[in-house]
């Protein structure tokens, strides 16, 4: 039920008639003036990619939402302190959120477009992120379903997925239902073959100190049980049978239950059902609705219970003659666990309509979340310590722990609503000879509200906050000169923007936010952006008080003593967090030679300076453990026992970065000698199509797309047959990083992530990364690989005496996917009709299946660092079959 589009004759000989031009006089410049493709972004700004619907098709794509990802190296933003999600559009308007066209099926686009930053300001935004633009087909109808099985190389588990979309695209209408279920078992560390700690106290299943047999107890308890053993060369006369028995214990914890007991992926179950609903009350009348409600449920396993106790040398139990002390797990009462439910509820709406030449759109929001988390927590073991200590409690039987009960669970309850309205007018203010004054007002107001109640050991702990948040801007566009109007014929085209904002936050006062911007197309293939921005920001809401959770039995590597060993880790909420200052400096690049057909060259300079930012608790270095001390707890030895990882604000971040890269793409042989197929009686999307800028036969502008989308001759899908033409494209970006430092507070020696210092567990930042989008679509077969790669990176464990270093390896983690359209296979379909409207695809998920390998200055892999903690998936298989009715 596609939309067909017909082939206008008048497109197919404007489209010829500039080939012949170019080949008959191959120095004439001839320009094609067209109207807008309906659904385009108004803008004089060149898109830096644009797809059309081969281009789309070659993806292989289920969604929108993996449209996004595959375009993901080319969408994404290098300002401030990293990129996100793009800005989202559909044809050229604003959508109350992702959600409500994520579902879409990729055969209901016409076309993508992705703008550069500057162009989020006419949509009432701050220029931070790129934008995207999805243009639908007029008329649509499709039903589809999908499953994918998916499983790892290394086995352990399984993630299920099922999926029907209902889409239906008329005139004025449009209705899309998704419903989605998914499955995953739980992956446990005896299915990654894992090896615990020996330096924990509770590591392993058993350990005995005192002896100065610190560590795996099985070896050292063998070797008492079977003889008498010497210390500092006083023989000690031990020769007890109860001792093989805890070693018997001991050894049967550690090799069967510990690993069983403790999950590396939860066991997840998830049901997500959305739908959205939008109607054309007249030309320039648009109403949505989205609604969205998701379930999801986990179960982790935390390990074993298990404590330490003193055996005195007076025991009659003791074989020892002196006081020792015995650390070992219990397979009683059961493994310890984390079940959490979460319940989220979304809605919103948009509303467009034109005034006059202006637009005005209102969106409004509302989510709830609603989670329930229950800990069990560790055994009860105040009276086997008394028995042991008292010398009443046979440590060393067969029943020692046996009847243990655990102390009551912990339990936290959150519940978090949003809701927000936004309104933002949008139009031309001023026509000059050298272009449209565009300016765009926003006004908001957000409400949150976040409760939440934790309960542990008795003690109840409420939070509630709430934040009302009143926000306005004004953001502007003035041409400076025009390329065919007076001195913009010489120096090109130049023009300026600005932003300037503020919003009102309840409990955090004014907020400021600005930006400047200067835009320069000396030729209709380059195009020069500059831009200063700078925004104040609050601490979100949930990082503030969200109900704090203790997690035990957390892997955790120790640079101050160089071990790997098992801890308890606090997280929630911190109340004490300031809000963030954040200034921005970017310098861009947009270039598409004439001489390459289908090519666009991208360079960007990013410089960030932020002050009291609020991060993640980063990696306990020596470091950050100097800075943070009270965020940390050890045991009289100075072994680890807990951290709290709780948020935490940097006084300041600074950094530099340079990221380019290129867009390359053409067809597979000679092009489909069948006319351009487009929109009926909408011009080759190069001929000023989507942008309004003319496209010449010596080769366009900028921005090429896919499909050569703006300029470079023009996408032509039909192909003989009917059937989709052969492409091939690909996407690569680097981004080199200059600075990269962090001053946690004055007085504190700053971090140098590009040299030694660390803030993740991943250690410090890459100097080099590099993205990889690209692939090859061939009589109805397609193959597409993404992924990215980072160079290798340290964290010094400098600042105390005997602490250790780390080195981490370079990384390319590169995912494959295979795909073939039955539609295209007409003997597959002639012998099997109900195949029709069918894909079948396989992916291979981390295809090199290249692992972080992280290795101390003696070129050992710290325990807590495994492959296995690390990456528990590795390389994964997924085999999908999708159907369109």
């Amino acid at each position: 039920m596609d939309d067909v589009q017909s082939t206008g004759s008048t497109v197919a000989n404007a489209n010829d008639a500039i080939e012949d031009t170019a080949q008959d006089t191959p120095s004439r410049e001839i320009i094609v003036t067209a109207e807008r493709i309906r659904g385009s972004v108004d803008t004089d700004v060149p898109p830096v990619e644009q797809l059309n619907e081969a281009d789309i098709a070659s993806l292989g794509a289920s969604s929108l939402t993996d449209i996004v990802a595959a375009v993901a190296p080319q969408a994404n933003s290098g300002r401030g302190r990293g990129g996100g999600m793009p800005i989202i559009l559909l044809n050229g308007q604003r959508v109350s959120g992702f959600r409500e066209l994520r579902d879409l099926p990729p055969e209901a686009i016409r076309q993508v477009q992705i703008f550069p930053e500057e162009v989020a300001l006419k949509y009432g935004f701050r220029p931070d992120q790129r934008v995207i633009n999805f243009i639908l087909k007029d008329n649509f109808g499709s039903f589809a379903t999908e499953f994918e099985r998916a499983e790892p190389q290394d086995g352990g588990f399984a993630r299920n997925e099922f999926e029907t979309t209902l889409t239906r695209i008329s005139k004025n209408t449009r209705f899309n239902l998704d419903i989605k279920l998914e499955q995953s078992t739980a992956l446990t560390e005896s299915e990654r073959d894992l090896i615990s700690s020996g330096g924990s106290v509770l590591a392993r299943g058993g350990n005995i100190s005192g002896l100065g047999v610190n560590g795996t107890i099985s070896p050292a308890l063998n070797a008492l049980a079977g003889s008498n053993v010497t210390k500092a060369g006083v023989p000690l006369g031990v020769s007890n049978p109860n001792l093989a028995q805890f070693a018997s214990t001991a050894n049967r914890l550690n090799d069967s239950n510990i690993g069983d007991a403790r999950t590396l992926l939860p066991r997840t179950e998830r049901l997500e059902v959305n739908g959205t609903w939008s109607k054309a009350f007249g030309p320039q009348t648009i109403l949505s609705l989205n609604a969205n409600y998701a379930l999801t449920g986990n179960e982790s396993l935390l390990g074993l219970p298990g404590t330490s106790f003193v055996l005195p040398g007076s025991s009659p139990f003791s074989p020892f003659g002196q006081d020792v002390t015995l650390s070992r797990y219990f397979d009683t009462p059961r493994p310890l666990k984390r079940d959490s439910e979460t319940h989220v509820f979304q809605t919103g709406s948009t509303f467009n309509h034109a005034l006059g030449g202006w637009r005005w759109t209102v969106t409004g929001n509302y989510a709830r979340t609603a989670n329930d988390t229950r800990t069990t927590r560790n055994a009860d073991f105040t009276a086997l310590r008394a028995g042991v200590l008292a010398g009443t409690t046979n440590p060393f039987a067969v029943d020692f722990g046996a009847n243990l009960l655990f102390l009551a669970p912990d339990l936290a309850s959150s519940l978090n609503q949003n809701m927000d309205v936004r309104s933002t007018l949008a139009g031309t203010a001023l026509k000059l000879p050298t272009g449209d004054v565009q300016l765009t007002f926003a006004s908001g107001f957000t409400r949150q509200m976040l409760d939440s109640e934790t309960w542990r050991s008795g003690v109840t702990t409420d939070i509630s906050l709430r934040r009302n948040n009143m926000n306005h801007s004004v953001n502007a566009e003035l041409p400076l000169t025009g390329r065919d109007f007076g001195l913009g014929a010489v120096i090109g085209e130049w023009s300026v923007n600005g932003n300037i904002g503020y919003s009102d936050l309840s409990d955090f006062g004014t907020l400021m936010e600005y930006g400047a911007g200067l835009r320069w197309a000396p030729a209709r293939n380059l195009t020069f952006q500059a831009s200063i921005t700078g925004d104040e920001n609050a601490p979100g809401i949930g990082q503030l008080g969200n109900p704090n959770l203790v997690t035990p039995n957390v892997a955790t590597y120790d640079f101050t003593r160089g071990e790997s060993l098992f801890i308890n880790v606090i997280t929630g909420g911190n109340p004490a967090l300031i809000g963030e200052k954040r200034r921005d400096l970017i310098l861009n690049a947009n270039w598409s030679p004439v001489f390459i057909k289908d090519f666009a060259l991208q360079f960007g300079y990013f410089k960030n300076n932020s002050r009291n930012t609020t991060a993640a608790f980063p990696l306990l270095t020596p470091e950050i453990e100097a800075a943070f001390a009270s965020r940390v707890v050890r045991d009289v030895n100075g072994r680890l026992v807990s951290i709290d990882q709780r948020p935490v604000n940097f006084d300041r971040e600074t950094s530099q970065r340079i990221r380019w890269g290129f867009n390359l793409s053409g067809n597979i042989g000679a092009s489909p000698a069948a006319p351009w197929r487009g929109p009926a009686g909408a011009p080759p999307a190069g001929a000023a199509g989507a942008t309004g800028a003319p496209r010449t036969a010596s080769g366009g502008i900028g921005g090429r797309g896919f499909g050569g989308g703006f300029g470079g001759g023009g996408p032509r899908f039909g192909a003989p047959g009917g059937g989709q033409p052969s492409r091939w494209n690909i996407a690569l970006y680097h981004t080199y990083r200059i600075e990269d430092e962090i001053l946690i507070r004055p007085g504190v020696p700053v971090l140098d992530l590009l040299n030694g210092s660390a803030t993740s567990s991943n250690g410090g930042a890459s100097r080099h990364e590099v993205e990889l989008s690209g692939g090859l679509f061939h009589k109805g077969f397609g193959l597409r690989l993404q992924g990215t790669y980072k160079s290798g990176t340290t964290a010094d464990g400098t600042g105390l005496a005997g602490s250790n270093d780390l080195r981490f390896s370079d990384v390319a983690a590169i995912n494959t996917f295979l795909f073939v359209n039955l539609d295209q296979q007409a003997s597959v379909i002639k012998a099997v009709p109900l195949l029709k409207g069918s894909r079948i695809a396989f992916r291979i998920e981390n295809i090199l299946n290249d692992i972080v390998d992280v290795r101390d200055q003696n070129g050992n892999v710290p325990l807590g660092y495994q492959p296995g903690y690390i990456d528990p998936r590795g390389r994964v298989f997924e085999l999908s079959f999708r159907k369109r009715f």
